[in-house]
């Protein structure tokens, strides 16, 4: 059995990681992708643990590999976190929860391994651009009542009981197990609860997508006036349906000149509608609201590598009304983003974004999880991904796939605004500083050993015994 288990524990972990995270999850693989390795770290010296454990991330990583390196072309420097960063990150919470559980503390280890996942998840995203994107929060976008959690706790909340589960299987103590249970009855509780609420939805908004060779489309050649002329087209012949908001791709258009986009502007006030038009001019990333009136919102988050080209904006903006918030892709990577349009009331966000195709259901559920933070709906129209109509709780009203329609895809559809915002948006990353905390008494008990736990190398290198008399104790 010993042997068995540290054969197939890092190759079973790395398995589980690979297919349990990354641009396609599935999703109930992440939450037992980490037990091979809880189970085997504290049977085994902590080098050996630590080994594994980093063989076993950075493998399971893999699946990213190609879409970081090749797709979003990140510099080398950023390249460091995936491939090695978040699995040294990783490794160490390991060995912190084999530390607490041979210091005979079955309860804090338990919380100590999700708390730790937690809070490295909540540290990456304030401290690099990459934000929350690497959280496994998006990969159980679509198990709703453990998606709602987030309003409560951030994206933290869900990554806790995704990695909850597997360190309280490894403890395997009775009452862990029962406490366990009950946490996660308790949030998937909540979940139901806040999904059987029903608010109206309004305004009815359709997201449009050209099929083009290329984006930043000058907007002055022959192929810009093309298409502008194509969304023009469109808004005067297309069959009037209560759309009252349009939003194209992020950009779309490279333009000199504001005023050659007034072709767009005339026809959105002919059809009482306002278009939400993704481009780039002066060197920022530009999202223009055309209606009777002209907003400009220029991206916050910048794509490194890139968009080193561009310079960020620093304002919010709201179109066609204070309820209404513009964004741009890869700015909703970033909680803190979003709970800023959640204080502002927002209740609706439309989202210019542009993705690689492959990240299609990744990025659009990135983005889903910021309304369920903050208590806002998204209409996401990504030129190589997915239109995404999702409202606050985070179901997908309408969505499809861009990049082969000729010469448009679509989809309508309303949306509900609620007010308010979340317990999350007025108290921010609580959670996260509670699991920091956590790691912190994690890593205090676990300096405080006792004198048979100091011999606990002998004891690994002996077997399993003395560590199942410490845990069925």
């Amino acid at each position: 059995m010993a042997f068995a288990l540290r054969a197939a524990a890092v190759p079973a972990t790395a398995l589980l990681y690979f297919f349990g995270t990354g641009p396609h999850p599935i999703p109930w693989l992440t939450w037992v992708a980490p037990l091979p390795l809880l189970l085997l770290a504290p049977r085994v010296p902590a080098s050996v643990a630590a080994v594994a454990a980093f063989a076993a991330y950075a493998l399971g990583g893999a699946n990213v590999w190609h879409y970081y390196a090749v797709d979003l072309e990140l510099p080398v420097p950023l390249l460091a976190i995936p491939f090695v960063g978040f699995p040294l990150l990783l490794t160490g919470i390991v060995l912190l929860f084999r530390a607490v559980l041979l210091r005979g503390n079955g309860f804090l280890a338990a919380a100590v391994f999700p708390a730790g996942v937690a809070a490295a998840e909540h540290l990456v995203s304030v401290a690099t651009p990459a934000g929350a994107n690497w959280s496994l929060a998006p990969t159980q976008a679509d198990l709703l009542p453990v998606l709602q959690v987030a309003s409560l706790t951030g994206g933290w909340g869900v990554s806790f009981l995704v990695s909850l589960l597997p360190a309280v299987l490894a403890v395997a103590r009775p009452r862990v197990v029962v406490a366990g249970a009950l946490v996660l009855g308790l949030a998937v509780g909540f979940g139901v609860a806040r999904l059987a609420v029903d608010l109206p939805s309004s305004p009815r908004i359709t997201l449009l997508s050209a099929r083009t060779d290329r984006d930043e489309v000058p907007v002055d050649s022959p192929a810009g006036r093309a298409l502008v002329a194509a969304y023009v087209d469109w808004l005067r012949t297309a069959p009037d349906d209560g759309t009252k908001i349009v939003v194209l791709p992020e950009k779309g258009f490279l333009v000199a000149d504001p005023a050659l986009l007034d072709p767009l502007a005339e026809a959105a006030r002919a059809r009482g509608v306002t278009v939400v038009v993704g481009a780039v001019e002066g060197g920022y990333n530009t999202a223009f609201a055309l209606s009777e009136r002209t907003v400009v919102y220029r991206k916050h988050h910048l794509v490194p590598g890139l968009e080193d080209h561009l310079r960020a904006g620093t304002d919010l903006a709201f179109a066609p009304n204070p309820r209404i918030g513009l964004a741009i892709c890869a700015d909703l990577g970033h909680p803190e983003f979003g709970r800023a349009y959640g204080r502002a009331g927002v209740g609706l966000l439309l989202v210019p974004a542009l993705d690689f195709t492959v990240d299609a259901w990744s990025q659009s559920r990135v983005q889903l999880l910021r309304g369920v933070e903050s208590g806002f709906s998204v209409a996401r129209s990504a030129r190589l991904g997915y239109l995404t109509l999702s409202d606050h709780t985070g179901r997908v009203v309408a969505q499809a796939a861009t990049g082969s329609a000729t010469p448009f895809t679509s989809v309508s559809g309303s949306l509900p605004m609620p007010s308010g915002g979340t317990p999350y948006t007025r108290w921010g990353d609580w959670f996260a500083w509670l699991c920091l905390v956590v790691v912190g008494a994690g890593v205090v008990s676990s300096s405080l050993r006792s004198a048979s736990s100091e011999k606990d190398g002998a004891g690994s290198r002996g077997g399993s015994g003395r560590w199942n008399r410490r845990v069925n104790a």
